[in-house]
């Protein structure tokens, strides 16, 4: 069965990062699994005209493809194969800081989860400039149960899921810059330490601050993000809510008429059952008139007894 190449089209023009959007689109993908080439081709299609935020959203799409299409074969990674790799090397030259970190965690799930093999794998490190068998940075601090099953953590959360991804990858950043400071500071850099030494700890201690630094920009926009998530819940807290008074208006409305049509049909059936009645009596009633009727008839007509003939003498 092929895909409706339009139909497809359109659902990618409307697709969003949001997790029930990419679960939706993949669905209605994997459906039409026999025609993955025509799948992928639409996809690549419209992820070179997609914007720069759509572009990733249509990466988190084929990550959630690649991932549960596994369970009908191997037709979209072969068929994604051919294209993705493209795709990744453009967001790296087009795409900015944060496409390029998603992008890296991407190829980090698929090599975990063994979603291409280790050639394929080479040629997306190749792509990333990532050192053969080394994780990225970006996954280093992550969890593997924080990325889901069969989709990125970022397809399920969202903005925040990448605001909170930002804060783990530069708050370890900062951890490391830390140590690597505290490895080379002592005392004697304020005594006896040389020019050289110094210069190397101020080196150091600079990278240090910038680390922290961007660890409390990532901070400051979680928090944003999460007060945005916050105030969204709560409106939909209040829509649901009142929704559920409406729903159950309805329904004390629906009992209340349940109430009286289940009265008026048990009155029916008494009225019904004294009917009944009565109209068995009638008919006894009928019965016996009719058999008195019957005995009265009898003796007025043939079959009842008469008085005989009399023969009378003539007289002499």
């Amino acid at each position: 069965m092929q895909v409706p190449r339009d139909g497809l089209q359109q659902k990618l023009e409307r697709l969003s990062q949001s997790q029930q959007s990419i679960e939706s689109v993949s669905s209605f993908c994997i459906f039409y699994h026999k025609d993955a080439k025509g799948v992928v081709q639409v996809w690549e299609q419209e992820f070179y005209k997609a914007p720069a935020d759509r572009k990733l959203a249509l990466l988190y799409l084929a990550n959630h493809i690649l991932q549960e299409g596994r369970k009908k074969g191997m037709s979209f990674q072969e068929e994604y194969f051919k294209t993705l790799p493209k795709a990744v090397s453009h967001v790296v030259k087009y795409g900015d800081d944060k496409a390029k970190k998603a992008v890296t965690r991407l190829v980090t799930v698929w090599e975990e989860r063994r979603v291409f093999g280790s050639r394929h794998i080479k040629s997306f490190r190749d792509v990333l400039g990532l050192p053969a068998d080394t994780k990225p940075a970006a996954m280093a601090s992550i969890p593997a149960a924080a990325v889901g099953n069969g989709s990125s953590a970022v397809a399920k959360l969202g903005p925040v899921g990448d605001a909170l991804s930002n804060v783990l990858q530069q708050s370890h950043a900062a951890t490391l810059k830390g140590q690597e400071f505290k490895n080379s500071w002592s005392q004697n850099l304020l005594t006896t330490a040389g020019l050289g030494e110094v210069t190397a700890a101020q080196g150091k201690l600079k990278e240090y601050s910038a680390a922290l630094e961007s660890e409390v920009l990532a901070r400051k926009a979680a928090a944003t993000a999460l007060n945005a998530e916050l105030s969204r819940q709560t409106a939909e807290l209040s829509r649901a809510e009142s929704q559920l008074q409406t729903v159950a208006g309805q329904q004390q409305q629906l009992a209340g008429r349940l109430t009286l049509l289940t009265s008026q049909l048990t009155s029916a059936m008494g009225s019904l059952s004294q009917l009944f009645q009565q109209g068995n009596g009638f008919a006894g009633v009928a019965a016996a008139s009719g058999a008195a009727a019957a005995a009265a008839a009898g003796f007025d007509g043939g079959g009842s007894p008469q008085a005989p003939d009399l023969e009378l003498e003539d007289d002499d």
